[in-house]
């Protein structure tokens, strides 16, 4: 949990480790406090990604979802501060993810939306 405030601002590679968009934010699970999403900048949208399988490896994120699946992941106009209800449960559809239909997730900076986005 201490390497979560610096995947804020790394590359998130999809599980080949092809770049795929930048760390912007981490929702972690309300209940355990371990990371459950990460925010990403994806050229010029947010995407959720669930933190599920995730390793850190050369200075990058990398996840287990396929590049066209996290770029085709409903797109989040304003990253909520608590993750949850109807985007979570769309979210978990898309990616084919078990999650608890009452959880919540908290975003580790809450603000994200206001975070400068890569160029």
């Amino acid at each position: 949990m201490s390497d979560i405030p610096s995947w804020i601002g790394t590359q998130l590679g999809d599980r080949v480790g092809a770049v795929v968009g930048t760390v912007c934010d981490v929702y972690c699970d309300q209940a355990t406090w371990r990371p459950a999403w990460l925010l990403v900048d994806v050229h010029d949208r947010f995407a959720l990604v669930p933190a599920d399988g995730m390793l850190s490896w050369n200075d990058r994120v990398i996840v287990p979802h396929d590049r066209e699946v996290i770029g085709c992941a409903p797109a989040v106009e304003s990253p909520p501060a608590v993750l949850a209800g109807e985007l979570l449960l769309r979210l978990g559809r898309h990616y084919g993810v078990r999650v608890d239909r009452c959880g919540a997730h908290a975003a580790l900076h809450g603000d994200a939306h206001r975070l400068p986005r890569a160029a």
